[in-house]
């Protein structure tokens, strides 16, 4: 098995927060299956978004994604989920898969998911339409710069798998 160990990004720390495998452990029984996509422009930047406080993990960053509804494939989820959130409607074709990634968190309840990431190249506005129900701001923000960010559990484990050279930077 295949466990990601989180690193340094220049000056940066990432807490341990969760397990996190590449490959699916033999006793792993997620609870629910989330979809979420890398928005990158051009000039490497990365959309985030900033969740409203009464939500789960609250003033917590995080990009694009959500739950997978029941009879929905993780594409279809991904696409709705950045549509609902962002008002960026993209075509299927536009987001494609990195891959998936099973996730235990430790700090809370010991919750277990799968997480599906994609990524798509997005030259549109920088202005975004956010939910107000969901998120109370954006911004756009290099990878090696979202690390300082208070992000979600565990997105910096993915960022980390997504863009590996930003731990490489720290050796």
């Amino acid at each position: 098995m295949k466990r990601i160990a989180l690193a340094f990004c220049l000056s940066c720390v990432t807490a341990l927060q969760a397990e996190v495998w590449k490959e699916r452990p033999a006793d792993f029984e997620p609870r629910f299956e989330i979809a979420a996509c890398f928005l990158e422009r051009e000039d490497g930047q990365l959309l985030f978004l900033h969740r409203l406080d009464n939500k789960s993990q609250g003033n917590t960053w995080g990009i694009p994604g959500g739950k997978v509804d029941k009879g929905e494939t993780t594409l279809q989820a991904v696409v709705r989920e950045i549509k609902e959130e962002t008002g960026i409607a993209l075509s299927s074709d536009a987001v494609k898969p990195i891959g998936s990634v099973y996730i235990t968190n430790t700090v809370r309840n010991k919750v277990s998911y799968v997480y599906h990431m994609f990524r798509t190249k997005y030259t549109g506005s920088r202005i975004v339409s956010i939910n107000p129900e969901e998120h109370k701001g954006f911004t756009w923000v290099t990878p090696c710069d979202a690390l300082n960010m208070q992000l979600m559990d565990d997105e910096d484990a993915c960022i980390l798998l997504v863009y590996p050279e930003l731990a490489a930077k720290s050796l």
